[in-house]
């Protein structure tokens, strides 16, 4: 009994030592300035349980924007991502994500870097992912055609989103804006609203059934519906011409929002503008 007793000394240390958390951070290793793109951090955390708290270091010159954060609190003091758990998540494994956005002066190299904590009746726990690399290249506001890369492996994980493909020119010197809707099961109402630089007129290409409407005097073109396509993704595009004069010194910049209703309420998500060709799909 007395050895049992003592081998169950040796076994129960050796057991709390073996629990450990992981943390595998995922992202892209190349964007582009004035761009978004999706950090997920992959959580391995056993049957652990207890206080939690996540931190990333976000490099100068990026914006985070909470999207999964499984039931933790998200906070963001400018220098650092926080999520604080009281009680952790039940699963073994887990993923928390956040969009980052790139200033348009955003250039060279800059590194992800993070930290986990877990605090339990047993003991703390700590780990760090790998530092991540991400190399942010310049790029004008406006691609030509045979610049623009495809990206599309982030998307599903957006869930409700609206994407605009970096705008080219054509062959007429236009501005062309093809923007990606994705919206699940949603099929009420919805609209898009773009603000588009000074020195051009927006005229409706690709309406998706949707009521185009463009005013003047505050450069607002809208996309609207009552009810939206059954569809659960699709796009819509309109051109921009130029007016008569010097547009060389006017910054071309396009912001907009997707606002959709779900349930009794209305919501409203960023259009986020990345380097994907949408023009494949605008084909099939």
């Amino acid at each position: 009994m007395k050895k049992i007793f003592a081998l169950s000394l040796l076994i129960i240390p050796y057991l709390l030592q073996a629990q450990s958390i992981s943390l595998n951070l995922k992202a892209p290793e190349e964007v582009y300035s004035g761009s978004d793109f999706l950090v997920n951090v992959h959580i391995t955390k056993g049957n652990l349980e207890g206080f939690g708290r996540l931190l990333i270091k976000i490099p100068g010159g990026f914006t985070p924007v909470e999207k999964k954060s499984a039931h933790g609190k998200f906070e963001f003091d400018g220098s650092q991502i926080k999520i604080i758990w009281l009680e952790m998540p039940k699963e073994q494994q887990f993923t928390v994500s956040f969009a980052l956005k790139a200033a348009p002066n955003v250039e060279g190299y800059k590194v992800i870097r993070g930290e986990m904590s877990l605090a339990t009746g047993d003991g703390s726990y700590r780990a760090e992912p790998r530092p991540h690399i991400i190399t942010v290249k310049k790029t004008d506001n406006i691609a030509t055609a045979d610049s623009v890369v495809f990206e599309y492996s982030y998307i599903k994980e957006l869930g409700v989103s609206a994407i605009r493909q970096k705008p080219y020119l054509n062959d007429s010197n236009q501005a062309v804006v093809n923007i990606l809707v994705n919206k699940g099961d949603l099929t009420g109402f919805g609209k898009l609203e773009e603000s588009i630089p000074p020195g051009y007129t927006a005229h409706s290409l690709v309406s998706n059934s949707a009521i185009f409407i463009y005013n003047k005097s505050n450069r607002k073109a809208k996309f609207l519906w009552m009810n939206m396509p059954r569809v659960d993704h699709f796009i819509v595009s309109y051109i921009l011409s130029p007016n008569k004069g010097k547009l060389e010194d006017i910054p071309f910049i396009i912001t907009g929002e997707f606002m959709y209703a779900e349930g009794s309420t209305t919501k409203t998500v960023e259009i986020l503008e990345r380097n994907i060709d949408l023009k494949k799909m605008l084909e099939e």
